[in-house]
């Protein structure tokens, strides 16, 4: 699929308020058990300052070369290739991926699960109670 649309700004504000982000959430984050089978990613990416640009390509290169060896298994690595190009003194930012990713629906529903119930008030109260079981707290 390809687009020539500007890519809108995303504010990191609404999507914290959403899914708080931090090292718990990751943590249900990591019971997707994901695994990839084959990757094929090009990923070409240009901004205006040369500088600039090649300090994104070398993080965008670091970051993959950290996650990947955790989400595939030994006898897949050679189905595994990513390539990251920069391109100078342009603003393109360009994403093709052709992969085979397997995930579980019961870990799904488990990391949807926690996610939900991490976010819930743990003072209130249940809504199986009777409802007057406690009608004397009001008069």
């Amino acid at each position: 699929m390809y687009s020539n649309k500007k890519i809108e700004q995303i504010d990191l504000n609404k999507l914290k308020q959403n899914i708080p982000i931090n090292i718990e959430t990751l943590k249900i984050i990591k019971h997707l058990k994901l695994k990839i089978e084959s990757l094929k990613l090009q990923i070409n990416i240009g901004i205006e300052d040369a500088i600039i640009t090649s300090y994104s390509v070398a993080i965008i290169a670091s970051i993959l070369s950290m996650i990947l060896p955790h989400v595939v298994k030994k006898e897949d690595i050679e189905k595994i290739k990513y390539e990251i190009n920069p391109i100078y003194n342009t603003l393109t930012f360009n994403l093709n991926v052709d992969s085979i990713i397997n995930l579980k629906i019961v870990h799904i529903i488990y990391v949807i699960y926690n996610l939900v119930k991490k976010g819930r008030d743990k003072n209130e109260r249940t809504s199986n109670r009777r409802s007057y079981a406690y009608s004397h707290e009001f008069n």
